[in-house]
């Protein structure tokens, strides 16, 4: 009986040391709270080429291999070299959010780059190539434009022109 009380006993102080560990509270200097993480790599965006026909807001909607519904997303491509990415997955009647990413977009040799350089308001490491998306443009039309990703197997996106301020529906 003596040894239940004292394995209650360790549990109970054992909770109790995590619990309090969890309500220390470290003080960090604003400076270095506002400072970029260490390995982030700052990015600045280069204006886009003056008539660009790729600055714009653009919708597309696709239905990729191993997604089990319709994959909708936003790009807002700025002529000052930003870029705004969202997207979301909508099954039968409800939509999933997807990702809420900014960065910078480049057009180079007929390729769009699109870097990402926060993912919901927090910086990225820009290292990660995962945070680097390469299409290569097919056909840029005043209301369509078609692109297919570089990447094995990668599929063609067709997205339409949509108004400035234009949003993916909730």
């Amino acid at each position: 009986m003596k040894s239940v009380w004292w394995y209650r006993g360790l549990a109970v102080s054992g909770a109790a040391l995590i619990l309090a560990g969890c309500a220390v509270r470290k003080s960090v200097p604003i400076e270095q709270a506002l400072a970029e993480p260490a390995g982030m790599v700052a990015v600045k965006c280069q204006p886009a080429e003056a008539g660009s026909k790729l600055i714009g807001t653009w919708q597309s909607n696709t239905r990729p291999r191993g997604v089990a519904g319709d994959f909708r997303a936003l790009i807002v491509l700025a002529a000052d070299g930003s870029m705004a990415y969202d997207s979301q997955v909508k099954v039968g009647k409800r939509i999933r959010p997807g990702l809420r990413e900014a960065g910078c977009w480049q057009m180079a040799d007929g390729v769009l780059t699109l870097q990402t350089t926060k993912s919901y308001g927090e910086p990225v490491d820009t290292e990660d190539p995962i945070y680097q998306n390469r299409y290569r443009l097919e056909k840029a039309e005043p209301a369509r434009l078609t692109l297919r990703e570089l990447r094995s197997g990668g599929q063609v996106i067709t997205a339409r022109r949509m108004q400035p301020g234009y949003r993916l529906p909730d």
